[in-house]
């Protein structure tokens, strides 16, 4: 037995080897993706700290000459996690960058893609880097801290930057079209279709909310590109304010209260930072898209329900073994306070 070579193996850090791993990959698969770039050199591969579960984010320093000039960047790679909470795909999410980089939506600017995994065995995209933070240590900060309501008044101008993107005339065709009348009934159908193949108990409960959502589906204001995911956790910011939107994996066409009835659940605490009513004038003011009370309150029952079913996801797979994250293993059992806030709402009329 070679106990020194196991041991000499064991005392490297995971992190450490695949962060190995994945320069090498992209020491390889960078200069097919740089046109004439010459003399690539990768370096500085490091793992960021991240709650999400759909990708794993990495950063590395990037090299190399071109027509004759040195260049040089710092990018950020998302690496495709397996299994998760999740059922998305990278392009969309690649390709709706490129439309709002491109449109002055705080984004980070994507740059290569690699769907079939060639750098690093899974498929990824690399963006480039973004000053800021993500830090969640900003919800622990005073009541008048001024920069939590700097960063919630960015995200109110961040999403009526993106709802007004002009999609049609950008060739946005890589996502399902609605229309008013459908965009709330897609996403009805999308997540009660992944409810109904991920669940591992009936839970009437939720079969009874889709049900009551889909007897009160309200018409959107307008058919516009919705982040999905919109919330505190997924933006950067530094001391002026927001610097860059992230984690587009749930991008679509779709009703813009989505977007902020998800960046307003309790448990994202964006209410901290602002009040809600201030968040809604701030949004309507800088957008021009008025949002109707009712169809507000559809919409933060809708997000109960989705994260609901985004958790069950979250359980299946670590049931099933398609990951192994820990932090996936009692998911299912945020259902129980999702839903009560559901219920609570649904007894006050849909009021908060």
């Amino acid at each position: 037995m070679k106990i020194g070579s196991v041991t000499s193996a064991a005392r490297v850090a995971p992190d450490d080897a695949t962060a190995a791993q994945y320069r090498e990959g992209l020491q390889r698969w960078l200069p097919t993706q740089i046109d004439g770039a010459r003399n690539v050199v990768v370096d500085n591969v490091e793992a960021i700290s991240s709650v999400g579960g759909a990708r794993r984010p990495w950063q590395f320093d990037v090299q190399w000459r071109e027509g004759g000039e040195a260049r040089s960047l710092r990018a950020v790679m998302l690496v495709k996690v397996p299994g998760g909470q999740l059922e998305t795909v990278l392009g969309p999410e690649f390709a709706a960058l490129r439309v709002l980089h491109a449109r002055d939506v705080p984004t980070p600017r994507p740059l290569w893609i690699d769907p079939d995994g060639v750098a690093c065995g899974e498929p990824c995209f690399v963006t480039e880097w973004v000053p800021g933070t993500a830090s969640l240590d900003l919800m622990q900060r005073p009541d008048d801290d001024p920069q939590r309501r700097a960063v919630a008044e960015g995200m109110a101008d961040v999403a009526a930057a993106l709802h007004t993107v002009d999609w049609e005339s950008a060739g946005v065709d890589f996502l399902a079209l609605v229309t008013r009348e459908t965009a709330s009934v897609a996403q009805l159908d999308a997540w009660e279709d992944t409810f109904l193949r991920q669940r591992m108990e009936p839970l009437p409960i939720l079969v009874y909310a889709f049900a009551w959502l889909r007897d009160h589906v309200p018409i959107a204001p307008r058919v516009s590109m919705v982040h999905g995911d919109f919330r505190f956790g997924n933006v950067l910011y530094d001391g002026s304010g927001v610097t860059a939107m992230l984690d587009w994996e749930m991008v679509h066409l779709g009703d813009p209260l989505e977007d902020l009835a998800w960046a307003h659940r309790t448990r994202w605490g964006l209410e901290q930072f602002l009040a809600l009513d201030e968040f809604v004038t701030r949004y309507e003011a800088a957008s021009g898209i008025a949002v109707d009370p009712d169809a507000f309150r559809w919409h933060r029952m809708f997000a109960e329900v989705k994260h609901t079913v985004i958790s069950l996801t979250a359980a299946r797979s670590f049931a099933d073994g398609r990951t192994t994250w820990m932090r996936h293993a009692d998911r299912a059992s945020m259902a129980a306070p999702f839903m009560s806030r559901f219920l609570d709402m649904l007894a006050a009329g849909g009021s908060t």
